[in-house]
């Protein structure tokens, strides 16, 4: 499943790679986009991409009328998803598709959930390859995220994430926040219901273009998100 806002010019390469991926897989699988309002063609791209092994995948669009966040369109994914395992990433393959069957692997093995982490064994840290402002930003979120919400998981916001049906359209079901801190939120949950949660180190590279942008609302919002975490699901 990727969320999609205004991807019209990276959309096609990826949609390719992914579809490259997965029809070699030995299962059948759903490419699943959803939407999140976009004000370009990126609708109209998803309609018109034909998978190249159309018995093996299947591509479905969801769209919202409205932007309405990552969180939003990922949980509408997500809960809209019909495969045994849903795996969520991002448009720009910051993490490549190829790392989805490490996530897969852990998923077979049992656990309920398995979360990417750009923190490798030895000390490798995949997210130093990011300008440093945004890496100062990213130190500050852990700090806080680690004081109010989880601080049992080294990286929360590795866009690499997979879940068993179960897992999936319960976490999902009971998700609140639409923003960029859903992730967090998912795995509050997970280890408040005791699920299984693993994490898999992956690749990542920084991909210029993020719709993340480091302004003092966006900043104020997550804080806020965080804060209020734990009053969303008393």
């Amino acid at each position: 499943m990727i969320p999609a806002y205004n991807e019209e010019r990276r959309l096609l390469p990826s949609l390719q790679r992914v579809d490259q991926y997965l029809s070699t897989c030995p299962y059948a699988s759903e490419l699943l986009v959803v939407d999140d309002g976009s004000a370009d063609r990126t609708a109209e791209l998803v309609r018109g991409f034909t998978p190249s092994a159309p018995d093996r995948v299947q591509v479905r669009l969801l769209a919202h009328e409205r932007n309405r966040g990552k969180g939003a369109a990922v949980r509408t994914g997500c809960l809209a998803a019909q495969g045994e395992y849903v795996v969520f990433m991002d448009m720009d393959l910051a993490v490549p598709v190829e790392e989805v069957g490490r996530v897969l692997e852990r998923l077979e093995a049992g656990v309920d959930v398995a979360v990417g982490t750009r923190l490798h064994p030895g000390g490798q840290d995949m997210r130093s390859s990011q300008p440093a402002l945004r890496r100062l930003a990213g130190r500050l979120f852990v700090l806080v995220r680690r004081l109010v919400a989880v601080a049992e998981f080294q990286d929360t916001q590795c866009p690499l994430k997979g879940f068993c049906r179960q897992a999936a359209h319960r976490l999902f079901a009971a998700q609140r926040l639409s923003g960029w801190t859903f992730d967090v939120e998912l795995l509050y949950l997970a280890k408040r219901w005791g699920l299984l949660v693993e994490e898999v180190p992956v690749r990542w590279d920084h991909v210029a273009g993020s719709h993340v942008g480091l302004r003092p609302l966006v900043a104020l919002q997550v804080l806020w998100d965080l804060l209020r975490l734990r009053f969303l699901h008393r």
